[in-house]
């Protein structure tokens, strides 16, 4: 599964108990009238890791192995009332995120 990038709107921790997900951090560019991102960082998270996260990060998702993550997702907020964004993936610009299609993601 890949997420493109996204924001919660409010702080996230992630628990990781088993198997692996691949985080790209992304800030965005001061100035860009589109909304566009940047990347500022990552982080690869295993089995027995967390990662907490404030209510400003803007993060993506891979899956980089041939199995399930299983993780525990706590945020500190409405997740699914919350307006949030995403970013389209090519040119990274911004777009307002819409929940069905995010529960969709999940539901295969």
């Amino acid at each position: 599964m890949v997420l493109p990038p996204h924001n919660h709107q409010m702080w996230a921790v992630i628990g990781i108990y088993g198997g692996r997900e691949d985080n790209i951090f992304w800030r965005r560019i001061k100035g860009d009238p589109d909304g566009r991102i940047e990347a500022a960082g990552a982080r690869s998270l295993r089995t027995g890791d967390t990662c907490p996260m404030g209510p400003d990060i803007i993060h993506s998702v891979t899956n980089p192995i041939p199995r399930l993550t299983a993780a525990l997702h706590v945020y500190g907020g409405r997740f699914f009332e919350t307006e949030r964004s995403e970013w389209e993936p090519d040119e990274l610009t911004e777009k307002v995120l819409d929940v069905e299609t995010l529960r969709a993601r999940f539901s295969n």
